[in-house]
This record gives structure tokens, sequence and C-alpha cells, in this order.
């Protein structure tokens, strides 16, 4: 009887042990071949593309963009977006290859994939996304996905993995009655491609007279931000985005395509509505719930400095109206006043501090009295 248990103790070990660790890459010998590659191409109508950083042209690499332009536009988010390899944030691929004018250019080490997929694949069907993931899983290659590359974490990007490009699932669709499906209440809702950026689809919307609870940033995308919750402008009147996706359509790491509404998959909307980007499969297309557009908005500032006083005792009043401030916050709120700002602190001069709050559907004099406590 022990010695059983212990052989099998001993097989269960082995498998434990025997089950891949680590996702595959170009050294293994169960890297896909190049004709692996081909035949994936092929079954996604010839949305594979082989990764070959923007910047290669600064190196006499290849390229089909001069080394002018890429230096021009280099600092542009919008730049990076539209391709499909590049992200916001050259350091998460390891700044292996980067203009002159990026601080990190060393000509001598050349122009490297680095951090950056080894293939992307550009997505323009939910389907095309299905054979990729299945393909992908299948052979136990890392996937990440792309949609604007703003990431602040780095998941834009991957070394040695195969990445997934949504930046082309650009559909939007205005539904005034769309349908609850678990019942007969209708909303007024967008449907959203999940590669749309935010600006997009506030121009789209106000010319409906609606809007959405979205980012301050036109240029990012819609899947980080929501599946981070998605706090914006609006979310002091109508509270995050997560909060108003109706249903979302979903791939898994399986290929499987779902639903997931208040009447099916249920635990995956759940998860997406700001669960974190990314973790439970890649979103394809939102049903969001719109929202009125404001009539107007009402905005002012609020600055303090002791750059003109730096005394011990200018400095300690800064950070004793400092704390007066953050503590007035849940006040303000509640007034649905909101904004937006950031404080500085250097040695022996306090803090300085530049807000920006404003309210909708109001008037200067209405807007005034409420920010009398921050005075």
């Amino acid at each position: 009887m022990i010695v059983t248990k212990w052989l099998l103790a001993t097989t269960l070990t082995y498998v434990a042990l025997a089950e891949p660790r680590c996702k595959n890459h170009p050294l293994d010998a169960n890297w896909p071949s190049i004709d692996d590659w081909s035949t994936l191409n092929r079954s996604t109508n010839g949305a594979l593309i082989k990764t070959n950083p923007i910047a290669s042209s600064c190196f006499n690499n290849d390229s089909t963009v001069s080394c002018d332009h890429v230096q021009e536009n280099w600092f542009y988010s919008d730049f990076h977006s539209s391709l499909p390899e590049s992200i916001g944030y050259p350091y998460w691929a390891n700044r292996s290859c980067v203009p002159p004018n990026d601080y990190a250019y060393n000509e001598p080490l050349g122009c490297q994939v680095g951090g950056l997929p080894a293939y992307i694949i550009n997505a323009t069907t939910t389907e095309q996304v299905a054979v990729v993931t299945k393909w992908a899983s299948q052979r136990n290659i890392r996937i990440v996905v792309k949609g604007t590359g703003h990431d602040l974490n780095g998941r834009s990007s991957g070394a040695f993995s195969l990445s997934i490009w949504t930046y082309h699932l650009r559909n939007i669709e205005f539904d005034t009655h769309w349908t609850h499906p678990s019942s007969d209440k209708t909303e007024n809702a967008v449907i959203l491609g999940s590669g749309n950026t935010w600006g997009e689809v506030l121009k789209a919307a106000a010319k409906t007279g609606r809007t959405v609870i979205s980012g301050q940033d036109g240029t990012v995308g819609l899947g980080g931000f929501i599946g981070g919750g998605g706090h914006g402008p609006l979310s002091s009147h109508h509270g995050l985005s997560a909060d108003h996706v109706l249903q979302a359509t979903v791939v898994t790491t399986e290929g499987e395509i779902l639903v997931a509404n208040d009447a099916q998959n249920q635990d995956l909307l759940w998860a997406i509505r700001g669960g974190g980007p990314g973790l439970y499969g890649i979103v394809v297309e939102y049903v969001l719930q719109t929202v009125p557009l404001p009539e107007n908005v009402v905005m002012g500032t609020l600055s303090m400095s002791t750059i003109q006083n730096q005394t011990s005792a200018a400095t300690q009043d800064s950070w004793t109206a400092f704390a007066a401030f953050v503590s007035s916050i849940p006040d303000l709120m509640d007034t649905r006043v909101t904004g937006y700002g950031f404080g500085v602190t250097q040695e022996n001069m306090g803090i300085e501090l530049t807000m920006t709050l404003w309210a909708y559907n109001t008037t200067s004099a209405a807007f005034k009295p409420l920010l009398e406590s921050v005075r």
C-alpha cells in the first residue's frame, strides 16, 4: 500500500514537471516553421505580418518609412497607434530599435526586434481572431493584443509573441432601441468594434446628440480603458465606462466566440467590465449605453505655488493647503464637479498644485460658489 502511494505520487510529480512551463520562442525545436507561418497567413487571408521595427530605416534596413519621417513623428502617440508593431512607450520593447532623436539610440547595437512581437495579425474580422488564438494556443505561443499601444504597463507588446492588432475593427453603429436579451427593456446604445479610439466614437456620437463615458485622450482605444474600469470626465455624473457595457463579443484563447450579456455568459461580462484588460479573452466588439450630450461645460483653474515665497512657513502652508484641497474632493464630487491636475514637490519648496475643474449643464454664477471651499 505504501509502495503504491509512492509510485502514484512519483507519477503525478513527473507529469506536473513535464508540462511546459514557459511559452515557446524561436530557439525552441517546436517553434513553428516558415511553412507553418505561411499556412497561418493563408488561413487568415494574408493578415500575417512579420515584425520589422519602424525605426529600422535609421539603420539602413528595409523599411517603407524614411528615417526622417520616423524622427518627426516618434513622440506622437497617433504615429505608433497606426503601426502594427509600434507602441507608445518603447521602453517596454527594450528600446531595441529607436531613431537617432531617441535618447536610447545606439548605432553600434543596430536594430533588433527585441521586446516587440515576432509576428502580427492585422485583424479585420472576428473569425480571424478566433483562428489565430486557437492556432497560437495549440502551439504554446504567447499572445498579446494591441489596439492603439497606449498601455502604460507594456501589455501591448511582448517578445517572441504573436500579436493580434485590433486597430482595424472599427465599426460604429447606433441603435436607439437596443433590446436587452433578458427582457423587453431597450437602451440608447452604440455598437463598437474594439479597434476604435474614443476620439472617433465621441465625434460620431455627438452628431446624434449623445455621448459615451470615455477618457480625456481621444487617441486612446476602447479595450484597455474599459478593461481597467474607465474613469473619465463624465464619471462624476454617470459612473465608469465599464458600468455602461451592455454586451461584448469575446474570443477566448481556445478560439471560441462568446457573446456576453445579461442573459448569457454573465460571469464573463462581469469580469471584462473593469476586471483588467486582456485577462479573460479578446474583446472584439462592445455594445455601450450612451448618455445625453452635455449642453455646456464651465471650467476653472486652481493653482498654488511657493516659488515667490520660499520660506519654511510658506512650505508648511503649501502642504496644509494641499491637504485641505484633497479632503474637499469628496464634497466637490458630490456637487458633480470633476477635474484633473497634478502636484509637484521639490526640496525646500513645498508643493505646487495645478488643477483644472469643471461642471456640466450649469453657469459660471452657479459654478463659482462650489469652489469657495478650496479658494
